[in-house]
């Protein structure tokens, strides 16, 4: 999930009176901790797309690794 989704999380959990699910800052320092939102695991990941994804190597290894790590889960 990427910001705008980390933001729609947090809102729908404050709505309801929950605390934030994830914390505010970078997504970047926020991969690789564990969240939960209702017995379901929040997974943090930098999400890039469109023309960057190309220029930016080091943000590509990142969501490499986030996509590695998020399969892991499910098998």
């Amino acid at each position: 999930m990427g910001d705008v989704a980390i933001k729609a999380v947090n809102y729908i959990a404050s709505r309801n009176g929950e605390g934030k699910v994830i914390p505010a800052g970078s997504t970047y320092k926020l991969r690789g901790k564990d969240y939960f939102f209702r017995g379901k695991r929040a997974f943090p990941s930098y999400l890039q797309a469109g023309p960057s994804f190309f220029i930016e190597k080091s943000k590509r290894k990142m969501i490499a690794e986030d996509i590695a790590a998020s399969l892991s889960l499910i098998r």
